[in-house]
């Protein structure tokens, strides 16, 4: 049995830097992006991510009433006594693949076993799938890197700072057949980016890629001018110069989202019958969310993302 009615899994890949901060300064960086407390990965936190969809479906004319149904009452203007659950619920999203910088490439994206494990264990409790067995590919820690492209076979492979010599590198059926997988997180219609993960995944040790984390990540300088176009303090104006991590473009990240069961009494699903409001209207509208804006910066053109949306054990959905 699994948690939810039904799943879908919602595939984000970003396409400009994408900075979901914490709000919290961490050290030199006075505002990091979003990180796992455990492993210190990087990750989209669910508000952000319903509150993202939740807005497009606002101005979705087919989705536009149902938006309370699916995701519950809004709490501004709203009376207390009518505060009601959505039906939906979401996870954060998890990095499935990194792009990590490539001599031989420009770059290679980049997975690792402990975040493969916890994206199978996800999708066989809540029902999700990506549209082929995941259970079926190994994902044991390994020394060295498994390659997706059969071309990087016996190739030494720089990743960033790290640095597999050729006898460390191997081609790996079960890696095609993930980057396949992962393939599906990703919009049909870009072909030539699906391409590109399916050629150039590489699974790399959990210590390898916790490492890489600590230091891959972009950290970008910004500044707030005065009129005189200093940082200084001048007639009542402050000028800021601050520091802050974006994620790049070319990362892929996974969320699950689910239909919550009925429970007695409760008041989640207000439609009823022809007009009953579900998962599936998300489903079935998974072209309105191809491209999502997620994060701060919107003005500046970061958090731009493809959006695809994955019915729970049927492949991808037809809009």
């Amino acid at each position: 049995m699994t948690i939810w009615s039904n799943t879908a899994v919602l595939g984000l890949y970003t396409l400009s830097p994408t900075h979901y901060g914490t709000g919290q300064t961490t050290g030199a960086v006075d505002l990091p992006i979003a990180r796992d407390a455990a492993t210190g990965f990087p990750v989209l936190p669910a508000p952000g991510i319903k509150g993202v969809l939740r807005d497009v479906a606002e101005h979705t004319d087919a989705l536009a009433g149902k938006v309370t149904a699916l995701f519950g009452a809004w709490i501004g203007g709203t009376e207390s006594g009518d505060l009601a659950p959505g039906l939906l619920a979401f996870t954060e999203a998890r990095l499935i693949a990194y792009p990590a910088r490539s001599l031989s490439r420009p770059f290679l994206h980049v997975t690792f076993p402990l975040i493969l494990e916890g994206l199978m264990r996800d999708l066989r409790a809540t029902g999700g799938s990506l549209g082929s067995p995941l259970d079926t590919i190994t994902v044991s820690e390994e020394s060295g890197a498994r390659v997706a492209d059969p071309a990087l076979d016996g190739e030494a492979v720089i990743l960033e700072d790290l640095i597999y010599p050729a006898e460390e590198v191997t081609h790996d059926k079960a890696v095609e057949a993930l980057a396949n997988s992962l393939a599906a997180l990703i919009p049909d219609h870009e072909t030539a980016t699906r391409a590109r993960l399916t050629r150039g995944l590489v699974v790399i040790p959990d210590a390898d890629f916790a490492a890489l984390m600590q230091s891959a990540i972009p950290v970008h300088a910004r500044v707030q001018l005065t009129s005189m176009k200093t940082t200084d303090s001048h007639n009542g104006e402050s000028g800021n110069l601050w520091y802050e991590e974006a994620l790049p473009s070319d990362c892929l990240f996974a969320a699950l989202i689910g239909e919550r069961r009925a429970r007695p009494g409760g008041r989640a699903n207000a439609h009823t019958g022809n007009d009953r409001a579900g998962l599936g209207d998300l489903i079935s509208r998974a072209d309105a969310f191809g491209v999502l804006q997620i994060g701060g910066n919107e003005t500046v053109g970061q958090g731009l993302c493809l959006g695809t949306l994955l019915a729970g054990q049927t492949g991808r959905a037809a809009p």
